[in-house]
């Protein structure tokens, strides 16, 4: 903040700033709190087999050269 004051940002530029700060806290938390209320009601293993189908994935696509 202090950088960008230092270099004289605009009230234009100050205005994006604090709709993005705004923007970002509110979808980061209604992120976490969907993401709690999933896990309330479901078990975290569709996920973590989700993620470790795709992590296999990808290391096979490495080692055939699928990705350079």
């Amino acid at each position: 903040m202090w950088e960008l004051h230092k270099a004289n940002l605009d009230p234009q530029g100050w205005a994006i700033l604090l709709v993005g700060l705004a923007v970002a806290s509110i979808s980061a938390f209604v992120a976490i709190w969907a993401l709690m209320r999933v896990l309330e009601r479901y078990s975290a293993w569709p996920f973590v087999a989700y993620r470790g189908v795709l992590g296999a994935l990808l290391l096979v696509g490495v080692g055939v050269g699928w990705f350079a």
